[in-house]
């Protein structure tokens, strides 16, 4: 961008980019001309005479010295003509090359530009797990727990179909139901006979008690896992909404750059678009014959 800015005037003095192109064309046109003329350039006249005849004819005169002489300085010309056409140009290019870094400008160069810290894309938090939340809890809290669970599982097991107390219920209200039974034929006949050792409602009041137990046990269980349950999911959503609240902010914060930046760049792109053309010093001759012929 600053190898452009020597062909612009910082004072606001030289031509604008339709200017240039103007005279850019008119230099090209006398270019034209001269280059017509020394092309053309004859250094001999051609005459022509009938054998017979004395008459002599001259069909075309040669060029005279005097434009002979003007060869040189008519060669400068064209050379200071060319360079004042790629010095215009070159400006106008220039101009549209300035132009297009402002217009295509990024957000990361336009902020380091600036000097301005880009905004830090948020990272999304990690929520409490069951684990981390059973191992926050207090010594005598998590050996409750665990209690709780070895308890929970032995009664169950109990109490559960074919465990050990519903099988051996099971099994005594059988014998009541049915007290004998036979196995083998004739004489060899055996008769076994069932008697209950304890109290079939003795039974009962252990096995009622015992699922009893277990239902409490298990309640007591499943109040702690809904608890850790309710913590890790209030965990989540304070994730989710510290997340939510940052990315937010973030978004907020990369518009109103972006707006900024467009802001500048609209700015930027009228005053290059308003930088005026300098015309070197060397070559404000060949501008000011040029620019006379297009005042003609």
């Amino acid at each position: 961008m600053k190898k452009d800015m020597i062909f612009f005037s910082t004072e606001g003095k030289g031509l604008t980019s339709t200017s240039a192109n103007h005279i850019a064309n008119l230099a090209k046109e006398m270019v034209r001309e001269i280059e017509t003329f020394v092309s053309g350039l004859t250094l001999y006249s051609t005459s022509v005479v009938l054998i017979g005849n004395d008459n002599v004819n001259i069909i075309n005169e040669g060029d005279t010295a005097e434009a002979l002489d003007k060869v040189k300085t008519q060669l400068h010309t064209i050379a200071k003509a060319n360079s004042l056409i790629a010095w215009l140009r070159e400006a106008i290019k220039a101009k549209e090359r300035l132009q297009k870094e402002v217009e295509d400008l990024s957000i990361d160069e336009y902020m380091k530009l600036h000097g301005i810290e880009k905004p830090k894309l948020p990272k999304k938090g990690t929520a409490l797990t069951e684990d981390e939340y059973y191992a926050s809890l207090s010594l005598d809290e998590r050996n409750r727990f665990y209690s709780l669970e070895a308890l929970a599982a032995v009664l169950g097991k109990a109490v559960h179909p074919n465990g050990s107390i519903a099988n051996a219920r099971e099994q005594l209200n059988k014998r009541l139901k049915n007290p004998n039974t036979v196995e083998g034929n004739g004489r060899d006949a055996l008769i076994y006979s069932y008697a209950p050792t304890v109290d079939v409602s003795r039974v009962d009041e252990i096995y009622f008690s015992v699922q009893k137990e277990f239902r409490e046990i298990q309640a007591s269980l499943n109040a702690i896992k809904f608890d850790c349950l309710k913590a890790v999911k209030e965990s989540e959503i304070e994730v989710q909404t510290a997340f939510a609240d940052a990315n937010a902010k973030y978004q907020a914060e990369l518009t109103r750059i972006q707006d900024e930046m467009s802001t500048f760049q609209k700015k930027r792109v009228r005053e290059i678009g308003n930088l005026k053309i300098v015309i070197p010093d060397s070559l404000m001759g060949v501008y000011d014959e040029v620019a006379h012929l297009g005042k003609k």
